[in-house]
């Protein structure tokens, strides 16, 4: 009967590959067979050990004139098989077991037909004993139907030979009449045993198969499941830095209130300050009361300044492309993260060129900046020595039109397996809560929404340095004239 449409028929050519089933499987049901007739052949070894002497007591009956000869082939039987379960042990024996299969029940068929020959009756009833070898062990072992008919013809040719003397001095109708009966009862014991085998082998090849199926199920249903709980765990993180940005940006609002209501005050400390020192210089006060007016006004005037750079910062208003010098953003930057600086010992040396001009979005180029020392400086703070931190930030420009920024730390360095994923988003070295990971890519975006380019060099326990590149005004481009400053200090060309 040819197969349904869709079922999957497999071709039973043991020991070679059935069809339906990959390499690994095939070698994993090999491992499984293995395994299995292992365990067979030590079971059915230690029954025929104990199960032939026991029969002995049929000698006492049937062949009493031979009962010590038979059971001396019988112990004699036992200890061979003993002796094939020892070598079973040994790593030829676990190497060639397929052999073992076959010569196993050959070892009590040799003996029994011994005991026929001594016997000399071709229709003795011990002819069972040769089918019991075949039917008992040939479904066990998981022979293959070629196993299975070269033990079917040896055991049918033993007993040819043990009846031979019989067969050649000749026979009654009745002796006759059995061997031939015998031959027949063999020879229809060792077909089924064939047919079985083929059967059987696919039997187990099906059930396989399914077994292989429902396991490859399992394994995809598993990593589908890794991959599920992997995409869950990424959106609730993403949901965490999502919520995180929204309070930044609520922050950010709420910054632009701040620094509005404190313009006002501001304003109005100026001019009652303005006022005091009209009056002081008017009355002619002492000189420290003039210094100490001279002191408020230097802190109100740095106070306007964060609060101007602070607007400036926060209005997306300002995002426009502008030709502006660079040295305006680094300075922006610089005076936001003055606490910072002070606040973790950090020797900020700036280089910068002046009158280096470049087109881009002034507010977005100080965002890099303010990010990028804010990184260095948190690095250093998980610097393993006692090195003083240092920070050094230059702006020079090239004849290809382009400005270069620098900006190097002397902390631990970033480590090379991290390096192709720094500017990735949502990727971060910091601890839980230390950072969102979108820095560095909101950087990398900024810088390449201007058409220039972000770098990085870094060595373990040296520095750090990132190098970003912005196109100068055509009419600027080549155009330099290095000076050097320091934090705090002011700029002298």
């Amino acid at each position: 009967m040819p197969p349904h449409h869709g079922q999957k028929t497999f071709k039973v050519s043991n020991p070679s590959r059935p069809e339906g089933l990959s390499d690994f499987a095939w070698r994993l049901m090999q491992s499984e067979d293995r395994k299995a007739t292992l365990r067979n052949i030590n079971l059915i070894g230690v029954l025929a050990a104990l199960m032939v002497p026991t029969f002995a007591v049929l000698d006492y009956f049937a062949y009493p004139e031979h009962i010590r000869l038979f059971i001396g082939l019988r112990l004699g039987c036992t200890a061979v098989v003993c002796v094939l379960l020892g070598l079973l042990r040994t790593e030829l024996g676990r190497r060639y077991y397929r052999a073992f299969t076959v010569v196993m029940p050959l070892v009590p068929a040799f003996f029994i037909s011994v005991m026929i020959f001594y016997s000399q009756d071709p229709g003795t009833s011990y002819y069972a004993g040769l089918t019991l070898c075949i039917v008992a062990m040939g479904f066990v072992f998981h022979w293959t139907y070629e196993e299975a008919f070269a033990v079917a013809v040896t055991v049918l040719i033993m007993y040819l030979v043990a009846c031979s003397p019989a067969i050649l001095n000749g026979m009654d109708s009745r002796s006759a009449a059995g061997f031939v009966s015998n031959c027949i009862f063999i020879l229809a014991q060792g077909i089924v045993i064939v047919s079985g085998c083929v059967a059987h082998h696919y039997i187990r090849v099906k059930e396989f198969v399914v077994r292989e199926k429902f396991r490859q199920q399992k394994i995809k249903l598993r990593a589908q499941k890794m991959e599920l709980e992997g995409a869950l765990d990424e959106l609730r993180e993403t949901e965490g830095q999502l919520i995180q940005s929204e309070k930044m940006a609520s922050l950010g609002q709420l910054s632009a209130g701040v620094i509005h209501e404190i313009g006002n005050p501001l304003n109005y400390s100026n001019q009652a300050l303005f006022l005091l020192k009209k009056r002081l210089k008017a009355h002619g006060s002492d000189d420290q009361m003039v210094e100490a007016a001279d002191d408020i006004q230097d802190s109100l005037d740095r106070i306007k300044d964060i609060v101007t750079d602070l607007r400036e910062f926060s209005y997306k208003s300002r995002e426009i492309t502008i030709d502006y010098e660079v040295e305006e953003s680094i300075q922006v930057a610089v005076r936001m993260l003055g606490k910072d600086i002070d606040d973790s010992h950090t020797d900020l040396v700036l280089d910068l060129e002046p009158d280096l001009r470049v087109e881009g979005v002034k507010n977005q180029i100080t965002q890099v900046v303010v990010n990028l020392v804010h990184n260095a400086i948190q690095a250093m703070e998980k610097s393993p020595d006692d090195r003083p931190n240092r920070i050094t930030i230059t702006s020079a420009g090239a004849a290809n039109g382009k400005a270069t920024i620098r900006v190097r730390d002397n902390g631990p360095g970033i480590e090379e397996n991290n390096m192709k994923q720094l500017f990735d988003p949502f990727f971060t070295t910091k601890e839980v809560g230390e950072g969102t990971g979108l820095g560095l890519s909101i950087c990398y975006r900024i810088i390449d929404s201007h058409g220039g380019t972000i770098q990085v060099k870094s060595e373990s326990e040296a520095y750090t340095e990132f190098i970003i590149t912005l196109l100068q005004p055509a009419e600027t481009a080549g155009c330099t004239t290095p000076f050097t400053f320091v934090h705090n200090e002011n700029a002298v060309c």
